[in-house]
């Protein structure tokens, strides 16, 4: 899931060095030794040390426990042992342990008052999530009989959340919701068509720390019990060689052919990013291989940086993980996970097929050869290697699909496959006095480090989830998401395509400051029942706000996946986003296909899936070769823009405004385009090998 740390949520100390006497700093005598003012005495450093000794095994343990607390929920433990608890409970115990987390981290980087003051919060957060597990039952059937308890509580929660997410993501997302805590009291003032009605701080603090439709709502209870379980699967897979095998995976499926090492960054990037679900970790992870193997075959520092920040984005898009938006989605539509991931597989093939086709056309253009210095291993050897990951995907997938289990559950059984295979192995080792061997072996103490990394890696998530609740939970008591969908279906009316632009746009600005998952939930709830009530099948709605989300990381200014790639490269950030905004061209059409050619999410009979997947094909084909101006040859003008124009009428929706032949025959001539340009290039080869 996409946790970029903004700089704006940092503390930022300057620390003056007594080397540096241009501080003009002023001393003070005491106890025979001179001490800066601000300064911390020697009591006080022992009392920080202290301080921080007790915090980071306290947020160590906590973080533990996140992962293991989702795994007994989802398993239904407790309900098996007798216990009534309600998941609001355990969600509101898992915030708060977050919470802590991420103060208590805060500790040890602090100074003076300030490590203090975290430590309070950290307690504070800690000791909220505790009260809200034992008093939820209570409150929230008859918060009028606790209406100061239930205030503070509200309060309590709201700040804390909103402190918390300006450390872990910078202000966006604070500022938006404060902009709907605002809308809440003071609505009766907002003119036009979206005013609504202000209410009294009580009552809107009551709600948001008591209500099931607030912070302790679906958006939270999704990100507690169902991204944590996939995050979890994803570090015990990639711990047991998962990053290996896919790396040698995508050796032997694109290790061939011009510009064969950017073919590999890809296929193992989109391998790699289906399961972390995060572009931007994504990128630093498998980044740091793959962008100095492209250098190294000739690829520009730019193009190396965009090809891997591309093809790590597009793990967000690719099953079976996706990134915690699609578990969102799967809840928000009452859809099997299952049924997502089948209308996920078609658009993703398309975004991974365009950039290899880019990669191909650049590869001849500029004449880099195959690098025949990568190794590859035998597709036996590779198997043979990587069998415990590829066996845990295949109980993943089969039980999702032959066993229809949620897809929590199947993910609890794939990781319990890995864990107990990884000890055995390691117990086996431990018996037979062997250090080393066969097999991906964990260490009890190497798991329970993947799962306290875990832990601590969906904190951002969790908070970012709760502020999400809060937002949905006022949107529907103010009558505000009522107020705009009526606003934007009256738009939509007269002109769906400028709704559908004015959507993305605003998905893409959003991006800028929000990771996907808080991008898609605030449009999910605000522009996809706009789209809904036109006409437009759900999951095409919440496709198209979904992948909109996503663009922001490789759209510039702030393209975050493509800056990250470029800090390993070395090329100008900017730089490296105008390529990945060029490179990922495909993915800003693909939502607009999902509305008006639903075949390409497997909606539709089987014909009409095949003939949208295939002009889909060949249209990024003419179009990427006209972008590049180069296909299996150079094109000349003339050729570039006719295949531009044809790839783009082929993506067109033309039978929206025209008889179906038009399209089907456009379609047809593109292809035949392709055709006739293949055999006629073969044909002079020939000849000039005969001459």
């Amino acid at each position: 899931m996409d946790q970029v740390r903004r700089g704006t949520g940092r503390r930022l100390r300057i620390t003056r060095s007594a080397a540096s006497p241009c501080q003009g700093e002023a001393v003070t005598k005491g106890a025979g030794r001179l001490r800066r003012p601000g300064a911390n005495t020697e009591s006080e450093t022992m009392a920080l040390n202290t301080l921080r000794n007790i915090f980071s095994p306290l947020a160590a343990v906590l973080a533990f426990l996140v992962p293991v607390v989702a795994v007994i929920w989802v398993l239904s433990i407790p309900q098996r042992m007798g216990f009534l608890i309600y998941p609001e409970q355990v969600a509101a115990l898992l915030l708060g342990a977050a919470l802590c987390v991420v103060f208590g981290r805060a500790v040890a980087k602090a100074s003076g008052p300030l490590a203090w003051l975290d430590a309070a919060l950290s307690l504070l957060a800690l000791g909220l999530g505790l009260w809200v597990f034992v008093r939820f039952p209570t409150l929230t059937e008859g918060s009028h009989l606790h209406p100061t308890e239930a205030y503070w509580l509200g309060v309590i929660v709201t700040l804390l959340v909103l402190e918390g997410l300006r450390r872990v993501v910078g202000w966006t997302l604070v500022v938006i919701t404060a902009a709907m805590f605002a809308y809440a009291l003071w609505g009766n003032l907002v003119p036009g068509p979206l005013r609504g009605r202000g209410q009294p701080l009580e009552d809107v603090m009551r709600f948001i720390g008591t209500d099931s439709a607030a912070t302790w709502g679906a958006a939270l209870q999704i990100a507690a019990f169902v991204v944590v379980i996939f995050v979890l699967f994803g570090g015990l897979l990639l711990a047991v060689g998962g990053g290996d095998f896919f790396t040698q995976l995508a050796t032997r499926v694109a290790g061939r052919g011009p510009g064969n090492t950017a073919k590999v960054a890809v296929v193992a990037s989109g391998l790699f990013g289906s399961i972390s679900g995060s572009a931007v970790s994504n990128v630093m992870s498998t980044g740091v291989m793959t962008i100095p193997m492209m250098r190294r075959s000739g690829f520009r520092d730019d193009q190396a940086g965009a090809i891997e920040a591309v093809a790590s984005t597009g793990g967000q898009l690719a099953p079976p993980v996706m990134g915690a938006a699609a578990f969102l989605m799967a809840e928000l539509l009452q859809m099997p996970y299952g049924d997502i991931l089948l209308a996920a597989i078609l658009p993703a093939a398309l975004y991974y097929l365009s950039l290899y086709f880019q990669i191909d056309f650049i590869a001849r253009r500029d004449g880099h050869a195959e690098a025949d210095w990568i190794e590859k291993m035998g597709l036996r050897t590779v198997l043979t290697k990587g069998w415990l990951p590829l066996g845990a995907f295949v109980v993943l997938l089969g039980a999702i699909f032959a066993w229809d289990m949620r897809a929590e559950v199947a993910a609890i059984w794939a990781l319990g496959l890995i864990v107990g295979v990884a000890l055995a192995l390691w117990a086996v080792r431990r018996a037979s006095g062997s250090a080393s061997g066969t097999g991906p072996a964990l260490s009890p103490k190497e798991v329970a480090a993947t799962i306290c990394k875990t832990g601590s890696q969906v904190c951002d998530v969790l908070l970012i989830c709760a502020a999400a609740g809060m937002i949905i939970g006022l949107l529907a008591t103010t009558g505000l998401g009522f107020s705009l969908s009526l606003f934007l279906i009256q738009f939509g009316g007269s002109n769906l395509f400028g709704l559908l632009l004015i959507t993305g746009l605003v998905g893409i600005v959003l991006g800028l400051g929000l990771p996907t998952t808080g991008v898609y939930l605030l449009l999910a709830t605000m522009a996809a029942p706009a789209l809904v009530q036109l006409g437009i099948p759900a999951l095409a709605a919440h496709m198209f706000v979904f992948y909109y989300g996503m663009l922001s990381m490789i759209t510039p200014p702030i393209a975050m996946a493509a800056f990250a790639a470029a800090s390993i490269s070395g090329a100008p950030q900017l730089k490296t986003g105008v390529q990945a905004f060029k490179f990922g061209w495909i993915a800003y059409f693909l939502p607009f296909l999902f509305i008006y050619k639903p075949g390409l999410l497997m909606a539709g009979p089987w014909w009409e899936i095949t003939y949208v997947f295939a002009s889909a094909l060949i249209a990024l084909i003419l179009v990427s070769a006209a972008i590049i101006g180069h296909g299996l040859t150079h094109l000349a003008p003339p050729v570039r823009a006719l295949a531009l124009v044809t790839g783009v009428l082929i993506i067109a929706p033309l039978r929206q405004f025209g008889p179906p032949v038009l399209e089907f025959g456009i379609s047809f001539a593109g292809l035949v385009m392709i055709v006739a340009y293949v055999v006629l290039l073969r044909g002079s080869q020939r000849a000039m090998a005969k001459g």
